[in-house]
């Protein structure tokens, strides 16, 4: 049966603006408080994007995340900012230049080990990167232009999955994007005199997607000083970064508030642009080891161990409150207060850091107790207002966590994979026992007296050691140590790679097909309606 589509057009012509406040991500300095761009505010369009959250099941749900907020009491935090420091406005003096490799030391190393990239899912707006012909894939599919054994094509190292377009750094230091750019998230110009195809149509009719978009494109050189090496590249529902060997952070796209209200940053004259449509370096942030990105947030590690905040931050995923005037500093980065940090990861709405000694931190939306924190979860919105230990996961010996809209997960040193929060889509993974369902100090039903909540960490049973773990909006993809792959949750889209059934799967299920038989897996991305895994670039037989 072939998997459902969306009865909507698509507009493969040039794409500059629309809404997509509801699409999903899925994948962690000086004090200078602005952020520079290079060319001036992107006037927006009038043009629609393509909208693909899930509606909700059903009128039993819990409130949704653009209703009105109950916040937990700062006083059961775990750390209390002073209140003494004083935040400078938003800055209107004149950003200096870009800063030229040569002058800064080298303190990052970009990996070397190529990738094979497998893709799956939906890519009726270009997800999957296959070319303009092509929209959907069942199963992991090797992308073509991204084919390790071939010379000519793109060779990559890492890579991260937004809501709707994917991010990729190339052994030789080229960053590759391809998916939706309504909203300037792949970083460069993806206008295309294309006409209209309709999604539910006979594909035969004529019409493409825009090859620009639908692609592997890198974006020109131009726009970065030259001799600019790159590490690392992270990607949110319409935003990227990109993390430099020298610890600068540049940035494009944009951030939507729950209103769909779109902000990036400041140009030179204090003004907010809405959309930044090329690299622009990040003001305010340097000696950068690590870049992570919600849904509409982005967050810095620096190498003292400081994590810096910015985007937005009506959940608290920015670990800091912000009112009335100073509600624009969000786009500025800012510290926030725990030291001593060594990684940080992001769920949509909520963030994530572990400590040096082994203490994991949370903050932002807790209302499935996605954020670690039982506390009143499920019983109203709940934010987390500053960064709190999560006690179930501190001392676990945690390597790598990630979270989804409403779940999150982590994988510990020794190969358990935990996660916790919603479970009702399958995010979980787990086939709870009647004992465990009858715990309530584990699971909290709806009003229907339905399971709704994993309230703590609780180990995926069925999967052995754990490598790696990606949370979609709805869906979870794990990597085991042994190179397999294994999926659950929300599959309308074959964001699973389960064949053509598209029924949400409740327990783990391996991802099988021709193209990952004999390949290492290492990594997995999930965004909202596609997934993306790779593997080792020579299969696991060969020598």
């Amino acid at each position: 049966m072939p998997l459902k589509k969306r009865a909507k057009r698509v507009q493969t012509a040039p794409r500059d603006g629309g809404d997509h406040k509801n699409s999903s991500r899925p994948r962690s300095g000086a004090p200078s408080h602005h952020v520079v761009n290079a060319n001036g505010p992107t006037p927006p369009t009038a043009s629609q994007s393509i909208k693909r959250r899930r509606v909700e099941d059903d009128d039993h749900a819990l409130p949704s995340i653009l209703k009105k907020t109950k916040i937990e009491s700062a006083r059961t935090s775990s750390f209390r900012p002073s209140g003494k420091r004083r935040v400078a406005p938003p800055s209107n003096r004149h950003a200096s230049k870009s800063t030229s490799p040569a002058l800064l030391p080298s303190i990052n190393q970009a990996p070397t080990e190529v990738l094979a990239v497998l893709v799956f899912g939906n890519g009726d707006a270009g997800e999957l990167g296959l070319g303009p012909a092509e929209q959907e894939a069942p199963r992991p599919r090797l992308n073509p232009f991204l084919d390790p054994d071939t010379p000519s094509a793109f060779h990559i190292v890492q890579l991260d999955c937004g809501g709707m377009h994917t991010i990729a750094l190339t052994k030789d230091s080229k960053i590759v994007t391809w998916g939706v750019n309504d909203n300037g998230a792949l970083g460069r110009n993806s206008d295309w005199d294309g006409t209209l195809r309709d999604i539910d149509g006979d594909p035969e009719e004529g019409g493409e997607l825009n090859p620009l978009e639908s692609t592997p494109t890198p974006i020109p050189a131009h726009y970065f000083p030259p001799g600019t090496k790159f590490v690392q590249v992270a990607a949110g529902d319409s935003c990227s970064l990109a993390l430099t060997d020298t610890g600068l952070v540049y940035g494009w796209g944009t951030f939507k508030s729950p209103e769909g209200k779109e902000m990036f940053g400041y140009n030179v004259n204090g003004e907010i642009i809405k959309k930044q449509a090329t690299p622009t370096l990040i003001g305010g942030l340097s000696r950068i080891t690590q870049v992570a990105c919600g849904a509409n947030h982005a967050l810095a590690l620096d190498a003292e161990g400081v994590i810096w905040a910015w985007g937005c931050g009506e959940q608290n995923q920015l670990g800091r409150r912000l009112f009335g005037r100073r509600f624009m500093e969000c786009l500025n980065p800012h510290p926030i207060e725990i030291r001593d940090v060594k990684y940080i990861a992001s769920g949509e709405y909520h963030s994530f850091a572990i400590g040096k000694r082994d203490n994991v931190w949370a903050w932002g939306l807790n209302g499935f107790g996605q954020a670690g924190h039982a506390k009143a979860a499920g019983s109203d919105l709940v934010l987390l207002l500053y960064p709190m230990r999560v006690p179930d996961l501190c001392g676990k010996g945690v390597v790598c966590l990630d979270g989804g809209a409403h779940h999150s997960a982590a994988v510990t040193a020794n190969g358990q994979c935990l996660v916790w929060g919603r479970l009702d889509g399958g995010q979980l993974g787990i086939g709870f026992s009647p004992e465990q369902l009858q715990d309530d100090s584990l699971i909290r039903n709806d009003e229907r007296n339905k399971p709704r909540i994993c309230l703590r960490p609780t180990l995926v049973p069925g999967l052995g050691e754990v490598s790696f773990v990606a949370c979609g909006t709805d869906h979870t993809i794990f990597i085991t140590k042994e190179g397999t792959a294994y999926a659950t949750g929300f599959n309308s889209q074959g964001q699973l790679g389960l064949g053509d059934e598209d029924d949400d799967v409740m327990v783990i299920r391996r991802i099988k097909s021709k193209a990952v038989k004999d390949r290492m897996l290492t990594w997995a991305g999930a965004g909202g309606q596609f997934s993306v895994i790779a593997a080792l670039s020579k299969p696991s037989g060969d020598n």
